[in-house]
């Protein structure tokens, strides 16, 4: 039961985090895309419910987003644009990863890749935190345009993301 409740409240957080990352869209489609992609992944796999979208089309989006900021990383010049293409790489081979190959299946290194995974996103949690100062009130994230724009309201959706993302991981080894 416990179990269960567990996931529903991280899917439906999840769930929260890609409808930030949505609203966020026209500030940077290709980065916000891919949070929101991530979002709605993490969703479906904490669904008690199940995932309603074939793992194949999971495994298409993330290769594509994958490859996307895989080139982004290799052109822009080193900071904060870097940072977060590389960000992205690593997000999208995490979710390749729980998709296809991380429960095991005779896969040796997967729980050591799994440990490993985790502890770079529990990393990028405190680096986010870093950013939030103090954060708007939840009912003002969702209202307003300039709350949306904050980068406060970015740095606690990847906060939230980085957090289920290590329980998923951690859940793993």
């Amino acid at each position: 039961m416990l179990m269960t409740t567990l996931a529903v409240v991280l899917a439906v957080g999840c769930l929260a985090v890609a409808a930030v990352h949505l609203l966020r869209l026209r500030l940077d489609p290709p980065g916000e895309a891919a949070h929101a992609a991530m979002g709605f992944g993490m969703a479906a796999m904490f669904s008690p419910l199940g995932d309603p979208v074939p793992g194949p089309v999971w495994a298409a989006v993330f290769l594509v987003c994958g490859a996307w900021f895989a080139a982004a990383a290799l052109r822009l010049p080193a900071g904060r644009g870097r940072d977060d293409a590389v960000q992205h790489v690593v997000g999208s081979g995490a979710m390749l990863f729980m998709l296809l190959g991380g429960h095991g299946g005779g896969w040796g290194p997967a729980p050591l890749l799994a440990m490993v995974l985790a502890g770079w996103f529990a990393w990028h949690a405190l680096r986010c935190g870093d950013r939030l100062g103090s954060v708007p009130a939840p009912g003002a994230v969702l209202v307003r345009t300039a709350v949306l724009r904050d980068a406060r309201t970015a740095a606690l959706a990847h906060v939230a993301m980085a957090g289920a993302m290590t329980v998923m991981l951690v859940g793993m080894v």
